[in-house]
Parts: C-alpha cells; structure tokens; sequence
C-alpha cells in the first residue's frame, strides 16, 4: 500500500503556521528541552545528597575518683602483767585484831620455857619439835604474830641483823619470817642436836633441825598465826 500524499502534493500548496502556534511550540519545545537537561544531569553521576545529619559530640562522662576508706587499725591492748603483790609485814598484821583459834585452824606455838615447838590444829597439839631460841641479848620476842615471807633456801650474814659475831651462812633452808626484824623459823645445821630443847643459841630465830623445819614449812604458809609464850 502507498502512503497518503501529502497536503502540499493534493493542493500544491504549502501549509502556513500561525504565529499563536508557533510561539507555543517555541516555548513548549524549550520547556522540553529544559527537562532533558535536568534529567540527562541524573543519568551523568549527578546525585542529590541528603545533608547529613550532625552527629551530637559525646559530653565527657566525669569519672568518679577513688577515695579509699580509711581501715580501722588495730591497737593492741597491752596485757596485763602479773604482779606479785607483796605481802603484808608484821608490824601490818599486828594491828590486824587476831582471833582465836578455831576447830579447823592451824598455827604453831612456840614455848620458850622448855625450847619446844608445836604445830597446833584448833586447840589439839598435832606435832611438837625440840628448838633452839634467842639467846640473852637476842631473846626471841613474845607475843603473837604470822608468817609474812617465806624463803626455801637463802644465805644469812650477820651484817643483815648487826650481830657481833661475823658469819655467813649458806643453804639455810625452809626459813618462815614472822616478824619484819628477822625473826624466822628455820633449820639450823651448824649447831649440834644437843642444843635443841636445851639451850638458847640463837640471834632471837626459833632454829629447828632439818626434819622440823621441813615439817613446819609443809604444815604452814604465809599468814600461818605463831603465838610465842615464856
């Protein structure tokens, strides 16, 4: 099939625009021409990019400082040392009413009449030794008293009581003050067994052989009452 002739080839002549028309193609044509451009832009690399957030800066957190906790220091409690608290002397105990003995009470009683000594329980006489008391000048006191220190074995002098005769004397053994002068129970070795219950050779100690004084020193303690009679 041919195609139709053209309008110009059926009448010969040529078609005229009207210039309202062609103003509209004119601007239609570039409009068109316009939106090409922008969207050959998009077809080139060309991007439209969001514009980017900012990012908040991070606000510096302070970081708490370490304090430390004082730790309790201990102190130690010193502890308490013993001390022997000193006995009381006899010049204390003989203000100290003395009572009289009980049924149970054990004291000692020293007859210097006839040089003896007893242990005594309540008023029975439980054991009696020979002694050997003060002689003149050094007489052994009466009265009463208690045992107020106690030595097993020590050295006695004769400077220690002023006597005037010079000695010393080594290994006296089971010695029982009961006066703050001297005056003690204790074995005396370096006198013969004859002078015990016989006579008086002492510087005013009641002196008793070795098995006696033993005795007593097992039988008594401190504060034991020793009651001296003429």
């Amino acid at each position: 099939m041919s195609e139709p002739p053209e309008l110009e080839e059926l009448t010969g002549v040529k078609p005229r625009r009207s210039p309202v028309v062609g103003a509209f193609f004119a601007i239609f044509s570039g409009a068109v021409l316009a939106l090409i451009a922008v969207t050959s832009g998009f077809g080139s690399g060309f991007a439209w990019e969001a514009e980017p957030t900012p990012t908040p800066s991070p606000t510096a957190t302070a970081t708490p400082t370490f304090t430390a906790t004082p730790t309790a220091t201990y102190t130690a409690t010193p502890t308490a040392t013993a001390t022997q608290t000193p006995e009381p002397t006899a010049t204390a105990l003989a203000a100290i009413p003395q009572p009289a003995a009980s049924p149970a009470e054990r004291w000692i009683l020293v007859d210097l009449s006839d040089q003896t000594t007893t242990a005594m329980i309540g008023d029975e006489a439980y054991y009696t030794a020979l002694a050997s008391t003060g002689k003149d000048g050094w007489e052994t006191p009466t009265g009463e008293f208690r045992i107020n220190y106690r030595v097993e074995n020590e050295t006695m002098t004769s400077a220690s009581i002023g006597a005037e005769e010079y000695y010393v004397l080594e290994n006296v053994l089971y010695t029982q003050y009961f006066t703050t002068e001297g005056h003690a129970l204790h074995y005396n070795y370096w006198r013969p067994d004859s002078v015990f219950g016989n006579e008086r050779t002492s510087h005013g100690c009641v002196g008793l052989r070795l098995a006696d004084a033993e005795f007593f020193w097992n039988f008594a303690s401190w504060g034991t009452r020793v009651v001296i009679v003429d």
